[in-house]
């Protein structure tokens, strides 16, 4: 026990009651349950110090008994998954028990019904824009003067390549990645080809003929596939 002896033995105190009577009260040296210090109480009802570790520990163990109380009154409910009768824990429960495979169950359905209500949340679209300097308002002007459509090869962005969700992407801005300039919108394969031929005019122009030259060409071909052809 830690005994403080700066605290005086005793200490009498005039209290003024509602109705203006004065009552003397002599206080007594008190120990703290919590921190097993001795104090002199300022009130004949004081139990604990003043200290802020107690007050702390106090109101936690307060608040841990009303929580107590209020979870005992909760009526019993039925699970919404497995559809058996529990006990709620917490009054904020959603209805689910507290088995593991229930709880990891409804989690499921929640991020299935967040991502059908939202599956393009401004906020994650202000993410992508930003290391453009564009806003939400001029990206749509872009879609708008494009026709949410590709510049290149027109493919509306319904019809763009789908992301894990199983949604269309939308569509991706292309810059020139020395000067930072935004061109266009392109759909993803557009974008990636462009990203796959390093924004080379002349490795372009290449492909171009290249794939002009090849239609007449049966260089390569072989005998096998030519007779299927013939047959």
């Amino acid at each position: 026990m830690n005994i403080c002896y700066n605290v005086p033995m005793s200490q009498e105190t005039i209290f003024i009651t509602k109705g203006g009577m004065k009552q003397t009260y002599k206080l007594e040296p008190l120990k703290c349950p919590l921190c097993l210090e001795i104090f002199l109480p300022k009130h004949p009802r004081t139990v604990y110090c003043n200290t802020m570790e107690c007050n702390r520990k106090r109101y936690t163990k307060q608040g841990k008994q009303i929580r107590d109380k209020l979870i005992a009154q909760l009526p019993k409910q039925n699970c919404k998954i497995c559809s058996k009768e529990y006990k709620p824990r917490a009054q904020n429960n959603k209805g689910i028990c507290n088995d593991f495979n229930c709880r990891y169950e409804y989690k499921i359905q929640q991020n299935k019904e967040y991502k059908q209500d939202r599956p393009r949340d401004r906020n994650r679209l202000k993410h992508h824009l930003k290391p453009f300097n564009l806003t939400v308002e001029e990206y749509e002007a872009m879609e708008e003067y494009q026709d949410h459509s590709c510049k290149i090869c027109g493919i509306h962005k319904s019809l763009n390549a789908k992301d894990k969700n199983g949604a269309p992407k939308r569509l991706s801005i292309d810059h020139d990645h020395e000067t930072m300039q935004i061109r266009g919108l392109l759909c993803s394969l557009c974008n990636t080809a462009l990203g796959s031929f390093k924004d080379n005019i002349e490795f372009l122009e290449n492909a171009i003929r290249y794939l002009k030259g090849s239609k007449s060409s049966k260089k390569y071909i072989s005998r096998k596939k030519i007779s299927k052809k013939i047959s």
